[in-house]
């Protein structure tokens, strides 16, 4: 849907070289967060049988509020 589309980022005070961005939904457009939340929603669903922490009796295995995520997983090899 965006062609074409570079991006550089910032941490501190130094800025990297652009860089071709291959994936992901543009900021600012009216169908980025409807596109976030199809894509992010099928990662999500393949997830649901996997383990995390047990509240109240249900498995939580991830965090989701707007845009933002948090993982939770016993060690750092099953996020991948």
């Amino acid at each position: 849907m965006y062609w074409e589309q570079t991006a550089a980022m910032r941490i501190e005070n130094k800025t990297s070289t652009f860089q071709d961005i291959k994936r992901g939904v543009r900021q600012g457009c009216v169908l980025s967060p409807d596109l976030f939340s199809l894509y992010s929603e099928i990662i999500m669903r393949n997830l649901e049988n996997h383990p995390g922490i047990q509240v109240g009796g249900q498995n939580i295995n991830n965090l989701r509020y707007a845009d933002d995520t948090v993982l939770i997983a016993e060690n750092k090899e099953d996020l991948q």
